[in-house]
């Protein structure tokens, strides 16, 4: 778990900084902070007004998150990873009557299929919409790994509070992580996931070690979260891979984190790691760049 979150908090904080573009060479959009600038691939574009999808984050002019739309449906989402220049995490959702069903997340190295861990979610839904049910198979080097099992938990108002999940080895559980959740509006303000072993049957053992980790997400703005453009549900998929990337289900923008670490030596504390987002705006309210234009967004009108 712990390389996972590590893994993850890399691509949220640093947007895979040390990459390389291997994608298309759209021109990036014009936004008040960049009046009559260029785009990637020189030409200057017209200021997005109406609707739009998030289509790529770009830092130090290389494209570390690219989203492959046809329209506001999601095909495919392409992540830079620190490991080389040619390494991508690439996440591909299956529909079914609209709704995403299957979400399968791998590795490719030079645009083909890397024979590392891979992640294959199934999703169902209750009356309502929500994401009541998902499993997740794994594969290490194109063998099985480990099954995971999760459930939702929902509050009067519909936002989610606990995730569930329960690892199987073979048909027997072995370890379980809650993921609990405190809302305030519709935003994420913390979470605090506990991880430790099961019996068989998947009972949590309290009485043996259990793992904490607090997430506390501390001040968001008010304008609105680019990556709420794109399917909550490819997110929520994500954020299972990658627990760090949690806020991106939130309606606003993180500005700021505190995570403490689970400590593994008595009387120690555990690590604590802050961070700080500060954000231009367009005049449509959807962040554009950081700060100090290092990492941009770039987005499609629909």
């Amino acid at each position: 778990m712990t390389k996972n979150l590590l893994r993850g908090f890399t691509v949220l904080l640093l947007g895979f900084m040390f990459s390389c573009d291997n994608t298309t060479a759209d021109p990036i959009n014009n936004t008040l902070n960049n009046p009559g600038g260029s785009g990637s691939s020189g030409g200057s574009t017209p200021t997005i007004t109406g609707p739009r999808i998030l289509h790529k984050v770009v830092a130090n002019n290389v494209t570390n998150h690219e989203f492959v739309t046809t329209g506001n449906v999601l095909e495919k989402a392409i992540f830079k990873e620190a490991s080389g220049p040619t390494s991508f995490f690439v996440g591909t959702p299956t529909y079914t009557s609209g709704k995403i069903t299957k979400v399968k997340f791998a590795q490719e190295v030079n645009g083909a299929p890397a024979n590392t861990l891979t992640y294959d979610f199934n999703i169902t839904y209750d009356s309502g919409g929500k994401i009541n049910y998902t499993t997740c198979t794994t594969m290490l080097n194109n063998m099985p790994n480990f099954n995971s099992e999760y459930t939702y938990t929902y509050d009067g108002s519909g936002k989610m509070t606990k995730i569930v999940e329960k690892k199987k080895s073979g048909s027997t559980y072995t370890h379980f992580t809650n993921y609990n959740f405190t809302n305030t509006g519709d935003n994420i303000i913390k979470m605090v996931t506990e991880a430790g072993i099961t019996n068989d049957a998947g009972v949590p053992d309290l009485s043996a070690t259990v793992l904490t980790t607090t997430y506390d997400y501390t001040a968001y703005d008010n304008k609105i979260n680019p990556y709420t453009t794109l399917p909550r549900t490819f997110f929520v998929m994500w954020s299972l891979v990658h627990p760090i990337n949690f806020p991106s289900l939130s309606a606003n923008n993180l500005k700021s984190f505190n995570i403490v670490f689970p400590s593994f030596t008595p009387g120690v504390p555990g690590a604590i790691i802050p961070g700080d987002y500060t954000y231009l705006y367009d005049s449509m309210n959807y962040p554009t760049s950081d700060q100090t234009q290092t990492q941009k967004y770039v987005y499609k009108a629909l």
